[in-house]
């Protein structure tokens, strides 16, 4: 039988930004209230103390929202300064993630890192949220749960959640992933009819 110990959680995650403009769909805007029950479900369930996660609109958000819907703690790292962000990784996407962001940066402990400007930070910022899930790990004597939250396909070059899904790895951290393009049952039998 598992202590209470045994049980205790802390859930690092990261995953796609919703649909711009792109050529190929990885997160549907569409698809948000599917994904948002998966996320809701899967935080009731592992019952995480805390969860480290960027902010961007998408699956970021998402995961945030649901924490802090969950009275979970939130730690919260951007590679640039908060407004900074919010106009390149949040309202530059179709949606109110604007006024999500700001209410979950208001709620949450939020740590600013000193990362590159572009892709590279956003690597950066993928090992950090590693680093810091561990260390909130240990400090509350739990273990670590990667969610990542995506399509399941890689991107040729360049794609940063399949970075961070393969770092998780690395580190021999476990993965629970969320597709972003499955449809729920409700959704197939209805298409079916």
């Amino acid at each position: 039988m598992e202590t209470r110990t045994q049980n205790r959680r802390v859930v690092v995650a990261a995953g796609r930004r919703v649909d711009g403009n792109a050529d190929v769909s990885r997160f549907p805007s569409g698809r948000v209230p599917t994904v948002r029950h998966r996320i809701q479900e899967f935080l009731a369930c592992e019952k995480p103390l805390v969860v480290v996660c960027s902010a961007a609109c998408g699956a970021d958000l998402l995961v945030l929202e649901a924490a802090g819907e969950q009275h979970i703690d939130r730690l919260v790292l951007l590679p640039s300064q908060p407004e900074h962000f919010r106009k390149t990784s949040v309202t530059d996407r179709p949606g109110d993630w604007g006024d999500l962001f700001d209410r979950v940066i208001q709620s949450s402990k939020v740590e600013v890192l000193t990362a590159a400007d572009g892709p590279q930070g956003y690597l950066e910022t993928n090992l950090k949220l590693l680093e810091r899930g561990q260390a909130a790990a240990r400090e509350h004597s739990a273990t670590l749960q990667a969610l990542v939250v995506w399509d399941k396909r890689e991107r040729a070059s360049g794609d940063v959640t399949a970075h961070f899904l393969k770092q998780a790895r690395q580190h021999n951290i476990p993965v629970v992933e969320v597709d972003t393009l499955q449809p729920n049952e409700n959704e197939e039998a209805g298409s079916r009819k």
